[in-house]
């Protein structure tokens, strides 16, 4: 279980500045103070140089801060040191799970949510059925990690035929998010025939004023005549457009995306799906089966996918 104080949603730098170094008076400067005083220097006019006291010579151990050469008389008993390093070790295993939870599960998709009323518009472009309900297993898990602690609304809409989950955003709990997990997976498998769609879908979620900030989870890669469309149209949001690409293959995708959050004033996140769950059951499947189309739909999908990362046995293997 993560302590309580690594979960709250909000950025790095916020987090930092309740439970960093210096708001727990643990940074290095703010200890020395607590240990020990600085050797300090006096201006002798007679002899028209700085001149640092000896009252303290041999007296206390002393510390030379590389930095800036000043030198600490450090006076504390070892019971304070102790204290300090309890301290230190117990922020240093705070960040390490901080760093943890950030990376992990739905943050490692999504990052962290941290406005309180959105929008998320589903883009699933050209994927095939597979990736499809990949898509939705990950999306449920935002709903139900992060979505479900959002002090607001939310909406949700597709691109490929504007389909909405509601009109209008509404206020999150258990019921709510149960219901948008449910209407998530009832949506049809429709590859996108329109490359208009994102873009109406976006200037729609964008024209709420409700809204704090809208999330556009983009899968696969993004046509280039719809790059265009999407830049001229919504570059100029008013709010933030946070972009996530989820198994783009082309480094022009990610290129567009980023540049799309930038110039929204949002944030960007990446996340490549490891494979090698998919391949061992469609490959098992295919064995079983044994059918000409079970075997061509594996085939299909090597094919498609020509760089795929996986795991084996702890190494990462990269298929070309």
């Amino acid at each position: 279980m993560w302590d309580l104080d690594v979960q709250p949603l909000i950025s790095s730098s916020k987090w930092l500045q309740l439970h960093g170094l210096k708001r727990n008076k643990l940074s290095f400067s703010q200890i020395l103070s607590q240990i020990g005083f600085q050797h300090r220097e006096d201006f002798v006019s007679t002899l028209g140089k700085f001149v640092a006291s000896r009252y303290a010579d041999g007296l206390f151990p002393q510390y030379l801060r590389a930095q800036d050469g000043r030198v600490y008389n450090l006076t504390a008993k070892k019971e304070l040191i102790l204290h300090f390093v309890d301290c230190l070790t117990g922020a240093i295993e705070l960040y390490k799970q901080r760093m943890e939870w950030v990376t992990s599960e739905s943050r490692q998709l999504f990052g962290v949510i941290q406005e309180s009323c959105i929008t998320i518009v589903l883009d699933f472009g050209t994927v095939c059925r597979a990736e499809f309900d990949l898509c939705r297993d990950a999306l449920s898990m935002v709903l139900s990690q992060q979505v479900a602690q959002l002090a607001n609304d939310i909406i949700f809409s597709t691109a490929q035929d504007l389909v909405k989950w509601q009109q209008k955003a509404v206020p999150v709990s258990e019921d709510s998010v149960e219901s948008a997990v449910k209407w998530l997976w009832k949506l049809e498998h429709m590859p996108a025939v329109s490359h208009t769609s994102s873009t109406e879908a976006l200037l729609e979620a964008i024209s709420d004023e409700t809204i704090e900030a809208v999330y556009y989870f983009a899968v696969g890669d993004v046509p280039k005549d719809m790059k265009h469309l999407l830049l001229q149209k919504v570059s100029n949001s008013p709010y933030a457009i946070h972009t996530v690409s989820f198994n783009a293959r082309e480094e022009e995708t990610i290129i567009f995306l980023k540049e799309l959050s930038q110039l929204t004033s949002g944030r960007y996140g990446e996340y490549y799906y490891c494979y090698y769950d998919l391949l061992i059951s469609l490959i098992l499947k295919a064995i079983q089966v044994g059918t000409r189309e079970s075997l061509q739909r594996l085939l299909s999908h090597l094919a498609h996918n020509k760089k795929i990362k996986w795991l084996n046995g702890g190494r990462e293997l990269t298929v070309k």
